[in-house]
């Protein structure tokens, strides 16, 4: 609450006034936060961005082992058999049925969507659509990891099109294909003409290795990756539109993992709220040093 009473400014404007050494900022705060914030340029709202500097203080960045789809598998895993259905494409919603393409109409008692920001506005006309951060991630092998620990690389000269690399098979060797280490490294903003030959010649540098034996695995764009969250941003947008419709997702919060996470819980109390069911309530876990 107090990140959140603080003066609103775009962050690269804010961090200027934070007393710290031209140094750490240039060589350290600005690329970090343009990693966890998909920003290359720093015009996220400062409250936005000292939230995502809090969070990336009091933890450690991970990745779900096995993939990112693991974790919902596990939340599905954990519901009552039949209660997920995938494939359906759904052309409209309510509050009390859910109209699909193929699959005809689905009644129910009330209606959560969790949707990406433009997906959700096809479907609930009128809700706000925010610009976006476009990223593109690129996957490399390589015959032997370049760098031989769990770390993430930042660019901080700014030197080259990567914004910052990690050695996947470091973190999870399960990623990687048999024999080979997995390198995956990410542009902001729009990628270069010549992606793949500048993106390897920056490795190069980065890594202080020869990439000459790389093999390209995968290059994956996303055009609109990341909702934008200039100044003044709204880090609590309603995600109870009215009673018996919820929306969430990184664009009714703040545009991060935990932005998205966050409005999902809310959502699901507010309409727990209104059919008159308590949510459980967490219990609190002992706090411990991150390493």
């Amino acid at each position: 609450e107090r990140l959140l009473a603080r003066p609103e400014l775009p962050i690269g404007t804010a961090l200027q006034t934070r007393g710290l050494p031209a140094r750490t900022l240039d060589g350290f705060v600005r690329p970090l936060l343009s990693a966890l914030l998909c920003d290359p340029d720093l015009t996220t709202s400062s409250r936005c961005a000292d939230l995502a500097l809090r969070g990336f203080a009091r933890g450690r960045l991970c990745v779900p082992t096995g993939g990112a789809s693991v974790l919902p598998e596990l939340l599905a895993a954990a519901l009552p058999p039949g209660t997920v259905r995938s494939g359906v494409k759904v052309t409209s919603v309510a509050t009390t049925a859910v109209t699909t393409a193929d699959h005809g109409v689905i009644g129910c008692r009330s209606l959560l969507l969790a949707t990406d920001a433009r997906a959700a506005s096809e479907l609930l006309p009128g809700l706000r659509v925010p610009p976006f951060h476009p990223v593109t991630v690129v996957h490399h092998t390589a015959p032997a990891p370049p760098l031989a620990e769990p770390a993430l690389l930042l660019d901080a000269d700014g030197g080259g099109p990567v914004a910052h690399t990690a050695v996947m098979s470091e973190v999870d060797p399960a990623r990687a294909p048999r024999g080979r280490a997995l390198i995956s490294s990410t542009v902001l903003g729009p990628p270069p003409p010549d992606l793949e030959t500048s993106v390897l010649a920056h490795l190069g540098r980065l890594y202080g290795t020869s990439t000459a034996d790389w093999d390209l695995l995968a290059v994956r764009h996303t055009p609109e990756a990341v909702p934008a969250m200039p100044a003044p941003h709204d880090v609590r947008r309603p995600v109870r539109l009215l009673a018996g419709l919820y929306v969430c997702g990184d664009h009714r919060d703040t545009s991060t993992v935990q932005g998205a996470l966050y409005s999902g819980r809310r959502a699901a109390h507010a309409l727990l709220s209104d059919l008159g069911l308590r949510p459980a309530t967490p219990k609190p876990k002992a706090m411990r040093p991150a390493a």
